[in-house]
């Protein structure tokens, strides 16, 4: 099969492994993927280029397709947000890997537009990595892309069944976006599959990227946590917050923003 038939095709082929991933995937993650508590923090939060790249090389890429931002964006010193900041990162990579401008396009057409019902894979694969196992993001020498579990992949390099490509660690261009994360603490919230709150909670207690959590315990007791790493060292609270026995959590995100998670018994 010809590498431009194979593209034609492509956009069906992810749109399938996107609904066969959606489908193995707990309706409180996908809940999250699309609520307020994500979109605010990965669609709306913007930054300033924080990637190793010149502005005239970035120009060019807004130019050309390869990095897209909003009209009233253009000029301003903050002007994208985390996913984009993130694939601006990965795309300065693929380009040490000589991976032209026009490839890379088309490399972001998948990561950001073979999306089901407005679904975004990249930013599904994104919540992925920080809540869940990280992947690696895998470009065959078709530039097609696939994302695989570390064990997944291990298996698969082991009996020799991947060609060439380029390997990607997902997370280290996440955890760029969030200095201050500790995803890798195991925070063991229970029954979280069904309870999207929990999910949010989760997101922030790994990304560390609130200013204050206020916790009110079900007795009136208010705990204020600075850092989640926090919570390592007071296993009470952390078992109060990992069975969801507390009377409600406060969020504070930053001077504009704040989320309440209320525990309703």
């Amino acid at each position: 099969m010809s590498i431009d038939k194979l593209r034609e095709l492509t956009p069906k082929l992810k749109k399938r492994e996107i609904i066969d991933e959606i489908g193995n995937t707990p309706t409180s993650f996908l809940e999250f993927v699309s609520n307020e508590v994500s979109s605010y923090n990965l669609n709306y939060t913007k930054t300033g280029i924080t990637a190793n790249i010149s502005p005239r090389a970035l120009t060019r890429w807004i130019e050309q397709g390869v990095v897209v931002i909003n009209e009233s964006d253009k000029g301003k010193t903050k002007r994208f947000n985390r996913l984009e900041s993130i694939w601006i990162k990965i795309a300065v990579q693929l380009r040490k890997f000589g991976v032209s401008l026009e490839d890379l396009k088309y490399i972001r057409t998948q990561l950001f537009n073979y999306t089901v019902d407005g679904f975004s894979m990249f930013k599904f694969q994104v919540l992925q990595n920080i809540l869940e196992n990280p992947k690696y993001l895998i470009i065959d020498e078709d530039h097609e892309i696939g994302f695989y579990p570390y064990k997944n992949y291990a298996t698969l390099s082991e009996k020799g069944y991947l060609y060439s490509h380029i390997n990607i660690r997902f997370i280290d261009f996440i955890r760029e976006e969030f200095p201050n994360n500790n995803l890798n603490l195991n925070f063991g919230i229970k029954d979280i599959d069904d309870n999207v709150e929990k999910v949010s909670l989760l997101f922030y207690l790994k990304t560390n990227d609130f200013e204050e959590m206020r916790i009110t315990l079900s007795d009136g007791d208010i705990r204020l946590l600075s850092n989640s790493s926090e919570l390592k060292k007071n296993k009470n609270l952390l078992s109060t917050i990992q069975n969801w026995e507390f009377e409600n959590i406060k969020i504070q995100i930053n001077d504009e923003a704040e989320f309440i998670i209320e525990n309703y018994k």
